[in-house]
């Protein structure tokens, strides 16, 4: 019952998003620092917005680069990109991708060299990485939170290499879509990367376990062959045609239901937010079937399906918690009108963002819009200099005086040539260039919305100095890096305080990689261009039952018992540099 308790709740969550009053008018008193920002870069942004907004008594600032910021359109590009594009019904050796997507499951899109290095293995990793963290959304399986419906925790005793070798079968395993009468086997499969990069190549060996969800062996061969369905099942079957029941009229005009006003309720991330037709998410009032998760009917004594003839909508539990703790649009409609006016934003992120982060940051500048935040949103970095100025992108000529509170830029150029887009123009890092704007525009918007900063010139023999420390973590049982940088003059004036801007990396890398990008910000300090603060650098790195990156969450887990690095950081972490380092204390400073 406890637990059909947290699902109700988690429900309420998903449904009632926009409650919260919102916040449309400016507040006179004088308002509330703690010298505290967070930010970071892919699944390090995804950390600052949810972290930032679940302890937002913590912060002032967000600052989110290039990351999922919005659980509908992360589902939408799993569902219908990464994991998809595969036939209904299936055909053997044929692929036929969503048009909303540029990419399938046989035809990953990684980016690109200029994207983080991503190849077709480090993809299905970090997918791993986000379900470890947050749950398996793929299915549910009620006997563990990570592995597919019907596996069971003795899958781990084997090798990856036993794993690939010996694959699991199952019968009588129901997809609405792919296996609608169970009578094909699912199986667990192994991928690995081909010639081309993110390319389904079936010459090669298998010694990647994808472990999250099956195929279904059409053929029968117990292994998985070209056009071969992956099951994605999520949550019941539902027509996302809004709230309002009724399908919006088509391109020309004609609308079948004869609806007075069809595209009420039409989503659109910035023009309506709050849209709930075709927003890839289920909302109260839509059609759907009460079929459990596989969404074939009468299946509810098989053991892989959940949530058949209950009487209401069901997500995966998995699905109902990420929403409830770690999706920031839902976190962002449920904040209370104070709190989040004590919050400034800064997003970016890359019109060619191959993880479809655009779609999702913009769906989050649109519910922050619908509390009454419209954000400043602009098109390329030389977009926020002064209109007199015309030389080169220079933070010095940033307009801060005609740019709003919040603020997000779409960067890359929409004509850029083939060789620019190779480069990374718009994608998931960006060009050279891009990369650098990103990290100086970030720390310009940090040191413009803190009061009382110390700008003074320094002398460019006071750098700011990097230690590389430790400290142990009695919650993870383990001695935790990180890196913290010291603003030029921390030593030479003892009794000044500064403010903290903690940064979290991306899947990939490390705190180091990180802190050596912001090391940029070292003349500008210095000469008195932003204001001198401390920067923090957690590590992200996963310790021994993930892949590449930790999400800094308190995971579910995968073989071993999840790790709650994120407890660590709040409670061990931030705390610890408050006590070993000159942080500026709390202070109310009037508006300006």
């Amino acid at each position: 019952m406890k637990f059909l308790v947290f699902k109700t709740a988690a429900i309420a969550i998903l449904l009632l998003a926009g409650c919260a009053d919102n916040v449309t008018e400016n507040i006179k008193a004088d308002r509330h620092y703690t010298f505290r920002a967070v930010g970071g870069a892919s699944m390090g942004a995804m950390t600052a917005a949810q972290m930032g907004l679940r302890y937002h008594e913590l912060f002032d600032i967000l600052a989110p680069s290039g990351g999922g910021l919005d659980l509908g359109m992360l589902i939408h590009w799993f569902k219908d990109g990464m994991l998809g594009g595969f036939c209904v019904p299936p055909r053997p050796g044929e692929m036929c991708p969503d048009p909303d997507q540029n990419q399938d499951y046989e035809h990953m899109n990684c980016g690109g060299p200029a994207a983080g290095g991503f190849d077709r293995e480090g993809m299905i990793k970090t997918a791993q990485d986000m379900f470890i963290a947050y749950g398996n959304m793929t299915s549910f399986n009620p006997e563990h939170h990570y592995l597919p419906a019907g596996l069971t925790a003795s899958y781990f005793d084997q090798s990856p290499e036993e794993m690939c070798a010996n694959p699991v079968s199952l019968t009588g395993y129901y997809d609405w879509r792919f296996n609608p009468k169970g009578i094909k086997p699912v199986i667990t499969f192994c991928e690995a990367d081909g010639p081309e990069e993110g390319i389904f190549d079936p010459s090669m060996v298998p010694t990647q376990p994808v472990e999250f969800t099956y195929a279904v062996d059409l053929n029968d061969n117990k292994k998985r062959d070209p056009g071969e369905p992956v099951i994605f099942q999520l949550g019941e079957r539902y027509d996302d045609v809004g709230e309002d029941g009724l399908a919006s009229a088509d391109e020309t005009g004609f609308d079948p239901q004869n609806n007075p006003d069809p595209a009420a309720d039409d989503y659109h991330p910035l023009n309506n937010p709050l849209g709930t037709e075709k927003n890839h998410l289920y909302d109260e009032g839509e059609p759907y079937l009460d079929w459990g998760l596989d969404g074939v009917a009468f299946t509810s004594s098989s053991p892989y399906d959940w949530g058949e003839g209950n009487g209401h909508y069901d997500y995966s539990p998995h699905v109902l918690r990420t929403a409830a703790m770690y999706d920031p649009s839902h976190l962002i409609q449920n904040l209370s009108s104070a709190d989040l006016d004590r919050l400034d934003f800064y997003i970016d992120v890359g019109i060619r963002d191959h993880l479809g982060f655009r779609d999702s940051c913009e769906a989050f500048a649109g519910k922050l819009g619908a509390r009454g935040r419209e954000i400043d949103l602009r098109y390329r970095y030389e977009s926020v200099l002064k209109d007199d100025y015309t030389g080169p992108y220079d933070i010095h000529f940033i307009d801060w005086d005609n740019i709003g509170r919040d603020l997000m830029i779409i960067y890359g150029d929409p004509d850029a040539s083939p060789e620019e887009i190779k480069a990374g123009d718009g994608g998931h890092v960006g060009s050279g260039s891009q990369l650098f704007y990103r990290m100086f525009t970030m720390m310009s918007f940090v040191s413009e919305h803190w009061p009382d900063g110390a700008f003074k010139p320094m002398n460019p023999s006071d750098p700011t100095e990097i230690l590389d420390l430790t400290y142990y973590s009695e919650i993870l049982g383990m001695d935790r890096q990180y890196f913290i940088l010291l603003p030029p003059g921390y030593d030479e004036h003892p009794n000044k305080t500064y403010p903290v801007f903690y940064l979290f990396h991306g899947s990939g890398m490390d705190a180091q990689i990180l802190t050596a990008t912001s090391l940029l910000v070292d003349p500008w300090m210095n000469e008195g261009a932003i204001q001198k603060f401390i920067m923090v650098f957690p590590d992200g790195v996963c310790q021994d039952d993930c892949n590449s990156g930790n999400f800094f969450a308190n995971q579910m887990g995968r073989h071993l018992p999840g790790r709650r690095y994120e407890d660590s950081i709040i409670e061990e972490l931030i705390p610890l540099i408050d006590e070993n380092f000159r942080t500026k204390k709390p202070q109310d400073f009037p508006r300006p």
